[in-house]
């Protein structure tokens, strides 16, 4: 997911503010309860629907490897090497992962130049194969020969995969490797994203001050229109882009002047300086007046109108993993908004945590009721209840040699949040913050690299610099 994890500044809890309590409710508005909820006193296990990087079975005890894939295992190529997919499809670093594609796994190869001094810049790559993958067996289920990419869509919708080279447009069935399109074009291609059977790319002309942006299907990328837009910053090159959290906008432009345009039809909604577009169609602006500080952030409807501003705000992040029944609400600052209007839910400043560079988000993830945060030092890892804000429960932080420079990420099957710092994984009980499991990493065989581990086709993944294993439940 590549979330960092962020250094910040742990508040002390205050005391009960009884008589704030009382008015807020009064007022309407959800406030902070600060109630530590005993390890013991469980709630009802509610049933998650919905979210991100979520593995489908449930992981109650220490999941078992099931199989490893490494390249030459899907390509006969001599020399091939696993890519960096999605998005390094046109270069090797040392280093590959396959990506999540939803009932498949898909992983690309290709066979490298000869090795360069600067590893900054990676070797060149030759054409790209896609392979995809059963996520239970293990078993290769189709290659295709893509020729050469820039890279594809990390999030794929209706199993279809949306690359793109630099004057290409590239569709595949996930399902079957079957290519659905294969389009040329006479801009230099940023972006495709397909949804709902609609295809949408953006670009820019050869001099780079112009955007191009196209709507249509896989057989034909421009068949609803085909639209221009000048880059609004004067002599800085245009950088058009659709937002992978958000599927009803896309955005042209920069710092405080950054045009927000409907995608159905390529109008111009509003300017402003646009941080973030959120998937429930919530637009946050950010306004950063200097270092070491996250400036304003102020939530806007679709037509730029202003909801609410965002008390201390932080930087702008909704990628974590999440497992819940009922709507996410958007976690910004110190509060919870609704995802579709923006109304104010409740506020908790442990949600957030301060950092060198400005606040940001303290939130590990979120499953079911619980909204997981870290401390300061990383000592303890927090529940705070989904619905209301107050505090569930404290427990000391699993990892043994965790600090606040400590990268943790994770996944989720919905009951458990699974947490790694690239050395063990941890299984954190949502509903008490006990540890369910944890265990050892596989080395990740490059030293610049740690073992990350990943949910795809709703199984559990370990990937290393060379392959990449899928666990079951033991």
């Amino acid at each position: 997911m590549g979330t960092t994890v962020q250094r910040f500044a742990f508040r002390n809890r205050p005391r009960i503010w009884l008589t704030i309590l009382v008015v807020a409710v009064l007022a309407g508005v959800a406030v902070i309860v600060w109630v530590n909820r005993s390890p013991q006193a469980r709630r009802p296990e509610a049933t998650s629907v919905g979210g991100k990087f979520r593995v489908s079975e449930r992981l109650d005890s220490t999941p078992a490897p099931a199989w490893t894939l490494r390249a030459a295992d899907l390509s006969g190529e001599p020399g091939a090497v696993l890519l960096a997919a999605p998005q390094n499809l046109d270069s090797y670093f040392g280093y590959g992962a396959p990506m999540d594609a939803g009932t498949t796994i898909v992983a690309a190869t290709a066979v490298p130049g000869p090795p360069i001094s600067d590893q900054s810049t990676g070797r060149t790559v030759g054409p790209a194969r896609l392979h995809g993958i059963d996520p239970n067996t293990g078993k290769l289920r189709w290659s295709t020969d893509v020729g050469e990419l820039h890279g594809c869509r990390e999030t794929v919708f209706d199993g279809q995969l949306a690359c793109y080279g630099a004057h290409r447009v590239l569709i595949v069935d996930a399902a079957n490797g079957a290519i659905l399109g294969d389009h040329p074009a006479d801009f230099e291609v940023m972006d495709v994203a397909v949804r709902d059977g609609v295809v949408t790319v953006t670009g820019r002309t050869a001099d780079w001050m112009t955007a191009v942006v196209t709507r249509g299907t896989a057989t034909d990328i421009a068949a609803s229109w085909r639209r221009t837009y000048p880059t609004p910053n004067p002599g800085v090159p245009v950088l058009p882009r659709i937002d992978s959290s958000a599927h009803d906008y896309f955005r042209v432009g920069r710092d405080n002047n950054v045009g927000v345009y409907d995608l159905r039809t390529g109008d111009l909604l509003f300017t402003a300086p646009v941080g973030y577009l959120f998937d429930g169609g919530i637009i946050a602006t950010q306004v950063v007046a200097g270092s070491g500080s996250a400036g304003k952030v102020t939530l806007l409807d679709r037509t730029g109108h202003t909801i609410t501003e965002v008390a201390n705000p932080g930087y702008l992040v909704d990628w974590y993993p999440s497992a819940t029944a009922a709507p996410l609400p958007i976690l910004t600052g110190e509060s919870a908004y609704d995802r579709t209007t923006g109304r104010l839910l409740w506020t908790n400043p442990l949600i957030g945590m301060n950092d060198t560079a400005g606040r940001t988000i303290a939130i590990r993830g979120i499953v079911n009721d619980s909204v997981i945060v870290r401390s300061l030092d990383a000592a303890t890892l927090t529940g705070i209840d989904l619905t209301d804000g107050h505090q569930l429960w404290q427990q000391p932080m699993p990892f043994e040699h965790a600090s606040r420079y400590s990268h943790i990420d994770g996944v989720t099957d919905g009951v458990h949040l699974i947490l790694t710092d690239g050395t063990t994984v941890q299984a954190v009980d949502a509903a008490d913050g006990s540890t369910a499991w944890s265990m050892l990493l596989p080395p990740s065989g490059d030293p610049r690299l740690a073992t990350t581990v990943r949910a795809m086709g709703g199984r559990m993944l370990t990937v290393t610099a060379t392959e990449f294993t899928g666990y079951a439940a033991a």
